[in-house]
């Protein structure tokens, strides 16, 4: 503990949050420089391994003066009003003389609990008042100082400007969810209110207001043909993201973007904070922030499909097929909750990107096809997928896929599990192999239309995009021909 200063000086006992420690440090600075016999003490004095508690108390017990640096008051400030509360219990004792002021910015409200005692805005005049008394009842007599009262005013105001000027902050929306209108995830009320600013609610929905109802904000929705689609699934996955808010259950990332009008410019909603504003009633800010990827926009819907569908194909075959695969005998030995808990995230994350990006449906993905072949081998995929995911899921503690989210098991596997899964791998690899090259050559064709078809060097080898060959039959019959590997020209 520091030496105990005289018994005459006057003590000051600042409270404040951690945050906040570089403002009230500034502040004790400034009083020092034009004070006498006045000693400031902060939490930050105590020595390390002292019984912070009982220093705290013991500093109390000495303060004259107690200053709460109050500043924003969305933070918790529960030990600081125990502090405080602590110094005001003492100020009752027969004898005791004490003050406690809460200096604040001009445009934040001193808490409730002491809201009835003396506060100060961080304005010059109430500043200056509060030194004022501040000097005259710690006997600072000299005139130096008092003419400085002006200028230690300025200098504590500034501060407080500093500390709370806003360098950045993410536009937002609220939305207003009574719990007794809930009816479905997938839907809110249509009275359900959003309030935004003014800019942001004019740029989103069209509208002067700052407020608008849930069914007025999906009929302005609807009338940009090339987003509305998109639009409506950002707000399906806002729906469900406030239903698991308002009924306690797992809250999941929104998945989701929003364009402005038909676009390019667009956001990406991401939940802030939820709290209860009334018994039936939870407000919901969610966070706007302005998005450069997301779903493909103005894109014929064939090529659409097939590129999301690939991408996603992709990321199966690249997060699930290729590093678990040749490996589940070792991988299942040497770590079984670490590969159950892999493959969990892996299929949880490329399923919530699916969804994300699933506008399209089977019945989308097959009409992207042309050969009747080609539309009766994804047929058979979409059934057999069904198997082959169950079967991972289950192998590895979810018997359903619907509900994947649990723990996963520390527990050896079992060799039945063991079997299940390497036959749902292999079963899978298959399918996406399939599916790579079929789509690969089907995207090929529909990028040469865009480009006024195929063109033909002088030497006679097939032009290549991408990934693939134009020539469908030599894409085919080569056996390394897979995405992501090389595929040699074909001589003439």
């Amino acid at each position: 503990m520091a030496m105990v200063p005289p018994a005459e000086a006057h003590r000051i006992f600042f409270s404040h949050r951690h945050r906040d420690e570089p403002v009230t440090k500034d502040i004790i600075s400034i009083l020092h420089r034009h004070t006498e016999n006045v000693r400031c003490f902060i939490s930050e004095h105590i020595e390390r391994g002292a019984k912070w508690r009982s220093a705290i108390a013991e500093q109390l017990k000495l303060s004259g003066f107690l200053v709460l640096v109050f500043t924003d008051p969305e933070e918790d400030w529960g030990w600081c009003l125990y502090e405080t509360g602590f110094f005001d219990a003492l100020s009752q004792l027969p004898g005791e003389t004490r003050r406690i002021y809460c200096l604040h910015h001009p445009s934040t409200t001193p808490p409730t609990p002491i809201a009835d005692l003396q506060t100060i805005p961080a304005t010059v005049q109430n500043v200056l008042q509060w030194i004022e008394e501040l000097f005259d009842k710690t006997r600072q007599s000299k005139k130096e100082f008092r003419d400085d009262i002006p200028s230690i005013s300025e200098e504590i105001c500034g501060l407080f400007r500093a500390a709370h000027k806003l360098v950045y902050s993410a536009q937002s929306i609220n939305i207003n969810v009574k719990s007794s209108l809930l009816k479905s995830p997938d839907d809110l009320a249509d009275e359900t209110v959003i309030h935004g600013g003014g800019g942001l609610m004019t740029e989103l929905f069209g509208t002067n207001s700052t407020r608008i109802d849930w069914k007025s904000a999906k009929k302005k929705f609807s009338q940009f043909p090339n987003s509305s689609e998109i639009n409506f699934r950002a707000l399906k996955e806002i729906s469900r993201a406030a239903y698991c808010v308002c009924k306690d259950n797992r809250l999941l990332p929104i998945q989701g973007t929003i364009f402005v009008g038909n676009g390019p410019k667009r956001y990406r909603p991401v939940i802030s904070h939820a709290k209860e504003i009334a018994a039936d009633t939870i407000n919901v800010e969610i966070l706007l922030i302005e998005e450069v990827g997301g779903p493909l926009q103005n894109v014929d819907k064939d090529l659409g499909v097939l590129l999301t569908t690939l991408r996603m194909a992709l990321r199966i075959r690249w997060e699930i097929v290729r590093p678990f695969t040749s490996k589940v005998g070792l991988l299942s030995r040497l770590d079984p909750r670490k590969l159950r808990f892999d493959l969990q995230t892996c299929l949880n994350n490329i399923f919530s990107e699916a969804e994300f990006r699933g506008t399209f449906s089977p019945a989308d993905i097959w009409t992207a096809f042309e050969s009747p072949q080609d539309k009766d081998k994804f047929l058979k995929m979409i059934s057999d997928s069904g198997d082959a995911f169950g079967k991972l899921w289950q192998s590895i503690g979810f018997n359903n896929p619907m509900e994947t989210f649990g723990d996963v098991s520390n527990e050896p596997f079992a060799k039945a599990d063991e079997i299940l899964l390497e036959t749902g791998l292999a079963e899978l690899q298959q399918m996406n192999s399939d599916f790579l090259e079929m789509a690969a050559v089907r995207l090929q064709a529909l990028i040469q239309r865009e480009l006024g078809g195929a063109k033909t060097s002088p030497k006679g080898r097939s032009k290549r995009i991408g990934l693939a060959t134009t020539d469908a039959n030599a894409y085919r019959s080569h056996p390394s021909a897979r995405i992501g590997e090389a595929v040699p020209h074909r001589s003439s």
